[in-house]
């Protein structure tokens, strides 16, 4: 009886050690790791990424009133604000915009406040974009006396004296911004339709139109916009009468002027000069078409 007792005991003793055994082998031994779906494993280890803030471009217009944006019936500053919307619409940079359009200024004016106004060259250094209008007062001072018998000689001497303004203009917004792009609008002929046989102010705008494309050429990042094929030829109507209107006196001129204010759909009816909205959206178009193809200068 002792030893079947004694073996009893032992064999309790022995399945105790086992089942201690067990148990720790248990606790020991890893666990099999759950296979995931790629799909499961995909969606638990995507980032969101936060969204990017684009930069906001600091776009700043000097000139004349076409940069002021006179004639345009929708107040809004003209082209200027126009292409600030066209380029958030098309690249998603917010724009900041400041307009020193300065209506009846000449080259030597914009130049001066350039040279002398402490914000303005602030502001022109810290541009993206610089836009620019100018020549259209220049021209008008040549032709104020000479509108019927503008000659050639007048039209060099006025171009050359244009030039060097010009490129003194340039200069300065050079000396404030060595790199931001300038795009520089060129003059039109609003009076064309009216009086297309007056030569003398066609060839002063292709002369003028010339010197800005070759002072734009000697800068770097600076590109001309041309205005001359957008808005002198109108939608392509003109006055039938063009030989006695050269001889009209004022009265006469401004009697045929109201009564055909329409043939030029871009050109604004209240002083037959400046743009309209309309002819304000295709400088615009102009503008955009030049920023796109340089959009390197002033996105980087």
């Amino acid at each position: 009886m002792k030893k079947i007792r004694q073996l009893l005991i032992d064999l309790g003793i022995f399945a105790g050690v086992l089942l201690v055994v067990f148990i720790v082998w248990q606790l020991l031994t890893p666990r099999p790791m759950k296979v995931r779906s790629h799909q499961e494993s995909v969606q638990k280890t995507k980032v969101v990424q936060p969204k990017k803030v684009k930069k906001t471009l600091h776009l700043v217009a000097v000139g004349d009133s076409l940069t002021h944006g006179v004639g345009d019936e929708q107040n809004k500053e003209g082209y200027v604000s126009r292409i600030a919307a066209k380029i958030k619409t098309e690249t998603g940079h917010p724009v900041a915009t400041e307009n020193y359009g300065v209506t009846g200024d000449t080259s030597v004016q914009i130049e001066k406040r350039v040279r002398t106004q402490p914000t303005l060259q602030a502001n022109l250094k810290k541009a993206d974009i610089i836009t620019l209008t100018v020549g259209g007062n220049d021209l008008m001072a040549v032709l104020q006396n000479n509108f019927l018998d503008l000659d050639q000689k007048q039209i060099t001497a006025g171009q050359k004296a244009y030039q060097t303004h010009l490129m003194t203009l340039f200069r300065q917004i050079r000396q404030q911004n060595p790199t931001a792009p300038i795009f520089v609008m060129g003059v039109y002929n609003p009076f064309y339709v009216y009086f297309p046989e007056i030569m003398g102010m066609s060839k002063a705008v292709t002369a003028w139109n010339k010197t800005v494309k070759e002072v734009a050429n000697d800068f770097e990042s600076a590109y001309y916009i041309n205005s001359d094929r957008l808005l002198t030829h109108g939608d392509g109507h003109y006055v039938k009468q063009t030989k006695s209107l050269a001889k009209m006196d004022s009265s006469k001129l401004q009697k045929t002027l109201a009564e055909n204010e329409h043939l030029n759909p871009y050109i604004s009816d209240d002083d037959h000069f400046h743009p309209n909205q309309k002819g304000y959206q295709l400088i615009t178009n102009a503008f955009w078409q030049q920023m796109n193809t340089h959009q390197k200068d002033w996105t980087m």
